[in-house]
């Protein structure tokens, strides 16, 4: 417990002195107590735009959210949206009355509630107390944390201590008079000061007793803290007034605001803000300017802001400065924020319009209007002068400022305007530009074509043939060389000089469209128009193109004292860096990079296009000036109030079209997220209108995406996958918070999407290919089967035909010789060629009848092919006296039907060719099974065959053709050897998984039978 206290004791003090950095900082670049409280950029938010009403606390934690306890609950706002907040873990609040909130520097959110309920809340996750950790039942007033890691609560019933997750009474043991602690306070120094009903006391830093400051209090509301270090307190009854000043008397800390307020604050630069219980918003600059001052409800010592003048309600009772320097008020029907802005508006008179500008000595403008008195107004107020005349052009040059409107002209004179001359045309009403001739007299235009010249003999008036449109000049303007500068409607000025007057017009490159400004820059003229910018350099125009939007209603240029350019046009006040504008002199391809100023930073319209003009001009003082239609601004060029602190990124939260879930550090989605939302924010609450997001899905993006001020990525159909979603923002000014915010993001497979369901889907491919191929093969294989029974019937035919016809006819006519050469005598030679040509007829009948049983007889009538072998060699040694010897190995059942048959084909046809042709004494059948191959082989013994007959064959035979046929159907390979004094040897091998298809795999077999 005692690390924890040191810990938090040394965050508290490093965020003090970081505070005082900031604060010593922001002092130094802009005094807000010099502006009225008019000045400030004014925010409301009411029920119609989503605030909640009776807001009763306020407070910013440390991710920058702002906090609203209200009556109805508590609720946290980024700058654009109010969300109510319910915890998601640690159970909802047990009460909804918000009485007090308190942002530790170390992160979270202590909630007080109505009739004894405190809460601490860290994220979505929320701690509650009760009766049962010792809180009392009374209303929480107040909490606040010292230095050590203390926790104290004012309440109803005392002041308490959380000790160890229980909250301790404290009273009359550590010094501390009264029964109820109304309120307390933590200061720079790290004294908790308590108020109760009886007295004002203060805790020192590490100290074990308090010690009194003053008796004299009432109902105290709230405790703050001046910059002198005095204690101010807020009184139900009495007001706010000074209250302690260590030894001093507090009254010499400042004046009694005698109205009654539940809040007080000190903002960084001194000044004190008031909300009233009914009288809107008091606002004292400098309290140590007002010792012993008593200020009521009337009084104009104390700023007011009303309802009238936008407040969302008169009645507001908290109030707080957030770290980026703006004021926040909660009240009865909304919040209000109070901000500098970067345009600081003039305090002009109710009802003033048509503002003509010029600068004047030293500091500030004059200004003139047509229903307004001429005023000198500079960035802390207004000055009346006695000129009520309508002013409707000013000017200022060596003879002074000149002054123009239907009255005619004046020439201010030690800031008294005097009489100079009356208008050509009395009935004329109003002045469009005036500038002096440097020789005492005076240009103007007026409401006719042409230029008239007033000099001591009274005005002259010029048509000026020269121009080709009839109208008077918009704008004049001597330059360095005593030349008068006239711009014109359509893109037409006109250069008076010595030696006559050049026309600069649209063949000379102008574009600008109406000419309504005009600023010299050395030997370069910047044209301001309608239509953007130009420039005239040695008589010659072009445009000036901008890098975004281009330029409308350009009706004011200056150069601020640092060298940069300012152009008043109609999207606000452009500001472009004399560097970017030097080089778009050189290159004519350039495009200006220029920053904004508009309605955001304070500008209250836009500029006159046609009168009064010039509608910008810098002042002595290096202020520069911008009027409106609706009311002048300024700036200091050199003093640009800027916002350093780069905004804290959340991410809210995450939805489909199925539901939403809350942000956290990953989130899974379920399968077919067809659209994916993912809702983020940056607390920056100054100008969050300007607060630009990045974000990129990575695993799905290659680039960061810019959503400009979108506050929401959306994906359509995103992948299964894991992915990490990062954002970044920047604020108004371009600081960036690079680290941002991040969450995985989980997309979920569906079935289909899974690898196991490729898998299957593959397999199922596979099995319905092989289903497929299989059934095909089954085909293919009663194809075969039933063209080889129909080649086997086809050959039982033609057996059967050959041994029933010509076989029987050849055996009958043999038989008619054999008679008829019985009859011849023996001794006759006629006897022995008949017997002759008998034989050899016998011989030829014996060969039919072998072919014919070979077509009749087939390996597919034995089961076995060792068995047809046998037969086949019985076959031939019943009818030659050749021996035919076969010899088997191996286990030769399960042979395939195909296989079977050609190799019967292959070893009938070479035992054929042996008997017949080979005159040997022995033929030897071989079938074995050698590792892989199966082999059938065929020799002799006889007087082999020629080389010839071997590789060509011989005419009229097909034997050795027929051979080499059957093996290869079967994917055999045959080889034929024969030696003249050796024999021949016919071997056929096959492998086994070829031969033996039931003993391979199921692919193989299917090959097979393709095959």
């Amino acid at each position: 417990m005692r690390f924890q206290r040191a810990i938090a004791a040394w965050v508290f003090v490093w965020l003090a002195v970081a505070g005082g950095l900031a604060f010593a900082s922001d002092s130094l670049a802009a005094d807000s107590r010099d502006r009225d409280i008019g000045q400030f950029y004014h925010t409301a938010w009411t029920v119609r735009e989503g605030a909640p009403g009776q807001v009763t606390a306020l407070a910013q934690t440390r991710d920058g959210y702002l906090w609203l306890g209200t009556q109805t609950g508590l609720y946290r706002f980024d700058g654009v949206r109010f969300e109510r907040y319910r915890p998601r873990q640690g159970g909802d609040f047990q009460a909804s009355s918000v009485a007090s909130l308190y942002a530790p520097p170390s992160g979270g959110l202590w909630v007080g509630f109505r009739y004894g309920v405190a809460s601490f809340v860290d994220g979505d996750r929320a701690t509650h107390y009760a009766a049962s950790s010792g809180l009392p039942t009374g209303t929480l007033y107040a909490i606040g944390g010292t230095p050590d890691g203390n926790i104290w609560a004012a309440t109803f019933n005392g002041l308490v201590r959380l000790d160890h997750g229980r909250w301790m009474s404290v009273g009359p043991s550590m010094g501390l008079p009264g029964v109820r602690a109304r309120n307390l306070f933590v200061d720079r120094e790290g004294r908790l000061w308590v108020a109760t009903e009886d007295a004002l006391a203060w805790l020192p830093r590490d100290g074990r007793r308090f010690e009194v400051a003053t008796r004299e209090v009432g109902r105290v509301n709230r405790i703050a803290e001046a910059a002198d270090g005095s204690i101010w307190v807020a009184e139900a009854d009495g007001g706010v007034r000074p209250a302690w000043a260590g030894g001093a008397d507090p009254s010499e800390a400042g004046p009694v605001l005698k109205l009654s307020s539940a809040g007080l604050l000190f903002d960084r630069d001194g000044a004190l803000w008031m909300p009233t219980l009914g009288d809107g918003i008091r606002r004292v600059p400098r309290v140590r300017d007002l010792p012993h001052r008593v200020i009521g409800a009337e009084s104009a010592e104390a700023q007011r802001f009303l309802e009238r003048d936008g407040l969302s309600s008169d009645y507001a009772s908290s109030v707080i400065q957030d770290r980026e320097g703006n004021v926040w008020v909660g009240g009865s029907r909304g919040l209000d924020r109070f901000r500098v802005s970067r345009l600081l508006p003039a305090m002009l008179p109710s009802g003033a319009t048509d503002f003509a500008m010029v600068a004047a000595k030293n500091h500030g403008v004059w200004v003139g209007t047509k229903s307004r008195p001429l005023s000198r107004v500079d960035a802390n107020g207004i000055e009346p002068i006695g000129l009520t005349e309508a002013i409707t052009a000013a000017s200022r040059d060596a003879d002074g400022i000149w002054l123009g409107g239907p009255g005619g002209l004046w020439r201010l004179h030690e800031g008294k305007p005097e009489p100079f001359a009356p208008l050509p045309y009395p009935d004329y009403s109003g002045v469009q530009a005036v500038v002096g001739d440097g020789k005492g007299g005076a240009w103007a235009s007026v409401n006719r074509p042409g230029i008239f010249h007033f000099t001591e003999g009274g005005w002259e008036h010029d048509p000026l043939p020269a121009v080709p449109v009839d109208s008077a000049p918009l704008v004049l303007m001597n330059d360095h060389h005593g030349r008068l500068w006239m711009g014109f409607a359509r893109n037409n000025i006109l250069v008076r000089a010595q030696g006559g007057d050049v026309v600069i017009g649209s063949g000379e490159g102008l574009a600008v469209g109406n000419v309504t400004a005009l600023l010299e820059d050395g030997e370069a003229v910047w044209v301001g128009g309608e239509l953007g910018i130009g420039v005239v350099v040695a008589g010659r125009a072009r445009m000036i193109a901008m890098a975004d939007d281009p330029l409308r209603g350009v009706s004011g240029l200056v150069r601020d004292h640092r060298g940069d350019f300012w152009a008043n046009a109609a999207q606000g006040v452009v500001r472009i860096a004399a560097a970017d504008m030097a080089r778009a002199l050189e290159d004519p391809d350039y495009r200006l990079p220029g920053t904004l100023f508009d309605s955001l930073d304070g500008l209250p319209g836009t500029p006159a296009q046609f009168r009064p003009l010039p509608t910008a001009v810098v002042a002595d003082d290096g202020r520069l000036w911008f009027a409106t239609t609706s009311g002048i601004v300024s700036i200091d060029p050199a003093n640009v109030p800027r916002n350093a602190l780069a905004p804290p990124v959340s991410i809210r939260s995450v939805s489909t079209d199925i539901g939403t879930w809350p942000a956290g550090p990953r989130i899974d989605l379920p399968a077919h997220t067809e659209r994916l939302r993912i809702a983020f924010t940056a607390t920056s609450l100054s100008v969050p209108e300007r607060v630009r997001f990045r974000y990129r899905m990575e695993g799905l993006d290659t680039r960061w995406r810019d959503a400009g001020n979108e506050r929401e990525a959306i994906y359509t159909d995103p992948p299964p996958g894991q992915y990490v979603f990062r954002v970044t923002a920047a604020n108004e000014d371009g600081v960036v918070n690079e680290e941002g915010a991040s969450i995985e993001v989980g997309v979920a497979r569906a079935f289909y999407q899974m690898p196991w369901f490729f898998l299957l889907c593959l397999l199922a491919v596979v099995l319905l290919a092989w289903l497929a191929f299989f059934l095909r093969l089954r085909s293919m294989a009663s194809q075969l089967r039933a063209r080889l029974q129909e080649r086997h019937a086809e050959r039982e035919r033609i057996a059967r035909e050959l041994h029933d016809t010509l076989l029987q006819s050849i055996q009958g006519l043999t038989m008619r010789f054999q008679a008829i050469a019985n009859r011849v005598p023996p001794e006759e030679p006629l006897r022995g060629e008949m017997e002759r040509a008998l034989d050899r007829a016998d011989e030829a009948l014996v060969e039919a009848r072998d072919r014919v049983r070979d077509l009749r007889a087939h390996a597919g009538e034995s089961a076995h092919i060792d068995a047809a072998l046998r037969a086949l060699s019985s076959a031939y040694a019943a009818e030659h006296t050749v021996p035919v010897v076969v010899t088997t190995y191996g286990d030769l059942r399960d042979l395939g039907e195909l296989v079977r048959d050609e190799l019967y084909g292959i070893a009938r046809e070479a035992v054929h060719n042996a008997v017949t042709h080979a005159e040997g004494s022995r033929v030897d059948v071989e079938l074995r099974v050698e590792d892989t191959e199966l082999v059938l082989s065929i020799r002799d013994d006889g007087r082999g065959i020629d080389e010839a007959v071997l590789r060509d064959g011989r005419d009229g035979h097909w034997g050795l053709r027929g051979i080499r046929e059957r093996a290869a159907a079967i994917g055999a390979l045959v080889s034929i050897a024969s030696r003249l004094d050796g024999g021949t040897e016919v071997c056929v091998r096959l492998p086994v998984a070829l031969a033996f298809p039931h003993r391979a795999g199921w692919l193989r077999r299917a090959l097979d039978r393709l095959r």
